[in-house]
């Protein structure tokens, strides 16, 4: 019941109890004294009056206790339910961040592999301005893939970390993260331009 319901039904058993005591005829005898006469009937309804107001009064605290309960249940699920949320943000994160650093690499490792091929079997390749080219073509090569390594091994610790309420769900990039594609993208260019050289 709530709060509303019992304030109504004390309301009614006050009542109850001022009405037995005006049809007694007790009132006058009460006006007078100040006091009213001790009956057996007025000591009953006394004590009657304080039995109710007693369960009332633990019903109270037994209602008061259970909704406690249940609104640090409530707490208690909400925020298991957020450290869930937050636990399969930072792992979505880190799926897609590890995911563009393994295409970073993988792409490193294949220009590196095609150019190494081109240079075997282009005899034009071989001569001092395309060997250059390709030469500062693999050093980037090789920046991409250590800034891809970098990147995987950072992404890797930040989401076996733990997620406290206070840490960020998704972490910015990392410097070796930013410059992995720009290196790979150097590295295809200067590839591409020895290509066209040793043409």
């Amino acid at each position: 019941m709530g709060f509303n319901q019992w304030m109504r039904v004390l309301d009614t058993v006050a009542g109850l109890a001022q009405m037995t005591r005006r049809l007694k005829g007790d009132a006058p005898a009460a006006a007078e004294s100040g006091v009213p006469p001790p009956t057996a009937l007025g000591q009953i309804e006394t004590r009657l009056a304080g039995v109710v107001v007693a369960a009332l009064k633990e019903a109270f605290d037994r209602d008061r206790a259970r909704m406690d309960l249940e609104r640090a249940h409530l707490d208690a699920e909400r925020q298991r339910a957020e450290e869930a949320l937050r636990a399969e943000l930072r792992r979505q994160a880190a799926d897609r961040a590890l995911g563009q650093v393994r295409l970073v690499a993988l792409m490193a490792m294949g220009i590196w592999m095609l150019s190494a091929a081109l240079a075997v079997w282009m005899p034009g390749m071989r001569d001092g301005f395309a060997r250059g080219l390709l030469g500062g073509g693999w050093v980037f090569v090789l920046g991409a893939l250590g800034c891809a390594f970098s990147g995987w091994q950072r992404i890797a610790a930040w989401s076996a970390a733990d997620a406290g309420p206070g840490r960020a769900v998704v972490d910015g990039p990392h410097l070796a993260e930013i410059l992995a594609p720009w290196l790979l993208l150097s590295a295809l260019a200067l590839c591409g331009a020895s290509l066209l050289v040793a043409l």
